[in-house]
């Protein structure tokens, strides 16, 4: 059985250490997204004067909420989950309570959510402070913000289960997070990009999230966006069952 109180405990756990170190972790997590902004938005901006109707720096903004969400949620999932199930042996310790290791994944994967939310969260204070925020329609992209964070913490879970090392890591950051990124439609419309690629771009699980957060900042409810984000965040249950048994058996080796 999975104790929600036991679940708890794990988040906050990790909550309190995260306290400690606030100050580097929120440099880590808004440092590269609001590069991004400010050089690419207003950079590129001056030479790209709209895209789908709209100011460049509108167009980027809110999908690098999202992309900031996926990239704090992955690399908590990841580096921090390794460094906690191997060097620190902090799940030996904690399994030496009552907490069972479906409660400690369960945990990390909401802590990873959280992690991507607050990053988000800061982030669209910036946005609000350079006047990028144009809707309050768009409080929408906080459910994208946390579909993101479940589906790339999960995700991230299971790539913990085959690391034997941090080197491992490489091959997830750059092979599949990096594309995905790229081609979700962040910094272009996917619809400028080959047939065949704009078939694959349209099913990137990213994709809708970035619709969901442009549309809503428009002033506009994408319906199919939202039901395609909440699918993708739905999908962390099973992802979350798979990361669980790998690392169940890889702890029992």
């Amino acid at each position: 059985m999975i104790s929600i109180k036991m679940i708890y405990r794990v988040w906050y756990r990790n909550f309190v250490v995260w306290t400690k170190f606030l100050k580097p972790s929120l440099v880590a997590s808004l440092g590269e997204p609001l590069l991004y902004l400010v050089l690419m938005g207003y950079g590129m901006g001056r030479l790209v004067h709209e895209v789908n109707g709209m100011k460049y720096i509108d167009f980027l903004a809110p999908g690098l909420i999202i992309s900031s969400s996926m990239f704090s949620a992955s690399f908590e999932a990841t580096i921090s989950s390794y460094t906690r199930m191997i060097t620190q042996k902090t799940y030996d310790a904690i399994m030496a309570t009552p907490v069972n290791l479906s409660e400690i994944i369960t945990g990390e994967i909401l802590w990873g959510t959280t992690k991507g939310l607050i990053s988000s969260v800061f982030f669209i204070a910036i946005m609000s402070a350079f006047g990028l925020v144009h809707s309050g329609l768009f409080v929408m992209s906080l459910i994208a913000v946390i579909m993101d964070g479940l589906f790339f913490s999960a995700f991230s879970m299971i790539f913990v289960g085959f690391a034997h090392s941090y080197e491992f890591f490489n091959y997830f950051f750059t092979i599949i997070l990096t594309p995905l990124f790229l081609f979700c439609g962040i910094f272009f419309p996917i619809d400028t990009l080959p047939e065949w690629v704009r078939h694959i771009a349209m099913y990137l699980p990213l994709t809708p999230m970035v619709d969901l957060s442009r549309s809503s900042n428009s002033g506009i409810m994408n319906y199919n966006a939202l039901l395609l984000s909440v699918i993708m965040g739905m999908l962390s249950i099973p992802m979350g069952i798979l990361a669980y048994r790998l690392i169940k058996k890889r702890l029992i080796k």
